[in-house]
């Protein structure tokens, strides 16, 4: 299943720095077709929203309804009144998404802010480590670091790393317990959706010490970032561990990682 945000739509038409609430809407499609699921599918369809370089939090359940375009009928899920105020601070970003309940979901990424790109000066340390494997995991995007150092406009791949911590701790992954889960980089390029769940980069896990603890970090190299070359297009990346409840961060690489989508797509045909 795809799940693309293809419309937010600030009260009001405000503009960034004054929007306090928004509705959002989202479609499901079945293939790159843009075909649509069934009339009668009713699946559970959740938002989330990640602030700044934070791990997304759950936002809201949607609505369904039934929308019509070029004379097709097809459902779409409603998020009215998601409170955006905290992007109204230039300082700011909030990035949101969508997943479906029960079916492998391959998810755009959609930023709402003055200035969207990701600027994360000084990567997250941990404050102790698990002696358990965690029933859940925030997953960090720590680094995306171009190669040579180059500016956005000039890089051609970039290394990323990322760390994961208990779900709402600061707690990091010891080297010394036996769980070495799959780690996999998810990458979408503008309003495309990225790989399905379960299908994006693996990682290298890999021992650091800083902030007086030893702990696995998760290596992603040479990744193609050749594309943000062109200032008109964004990438974003996350980061899913495998069979694990994962709350990612999302990161922007781009001149300008704003979303802007000015035409919502048109269904291949009606649901049935």
């Amino acid at each position: 299943m795809q799940a693309k945000i293809e419309i937010v739509w600030p009260h009001g038409g405000a503009d960034v720095e004054e929007a306090e609430l928004a509705n959002i809407v989202a479609y499901l499609f079945t293939d790159d077709a843009l075909h649509v699921p069934p009339c009668d599918w009713g699946p559970s369809v959740r938002l989330w929203a990640a602030l700044d370089a934070e791990p997304a939090r759950f936002v809201k359940t949607g609505e369904k309804r039934f929308a019509s375009d070029a004379g097709l009928r097809f459902p779409v899920w409603d998020f009215n009144d998601v409170d955006m105020s905290a992007a109204r601070d230039p300082a700011h970003k909030l990035t949101l998404f969508v997943t479906v309940g029960g079916v492998p979901v391959a998810h755009n990424v959609w930023t709402h802010a003055a200035d969207a790109r990701t600027i994360l000066p000084h990567p997250e340390l941990p404050t102790g480590l698990v002696d358990t494997v965690p029933t859940g995991v925030d997953a960090r995007i720590q680094i995306v670091w171009p190669h040579g150092n180059a500016p956005v406009d000039q890089a051609e791949k970039a290394n990323i790393t990322a760390v994961l911590f208990r779900r709402g701790t600061k707690e990091a992954i010891p080297p010394g317990l036996s769980w070495r889960p799959t780690v996999r980089l998810y990458t979408a390029l503008n309003t495309d959706v990225g790989p399905v769940e379960g299908e994006g980069m693996a990682g290298t896990p890999r021992a650091v010490a800083d902030g007086g603890f030893t702990y696995l970090v998760w290596d992603f190299s040479d990744v193609d970032v050749s594309a943000a070359q062109d200032p008109l297009n964004k990438i974003y990346f996350w980061v899913q561990v495998d069979d694990v409840p994962t709350y990612p961060n999302v990161w922007a690489h781009s001149s300008d990682a704003r979303t802007i989508f000015p035409h919502a797509d048109v269904p291949a045909e009606s649901c049935r």
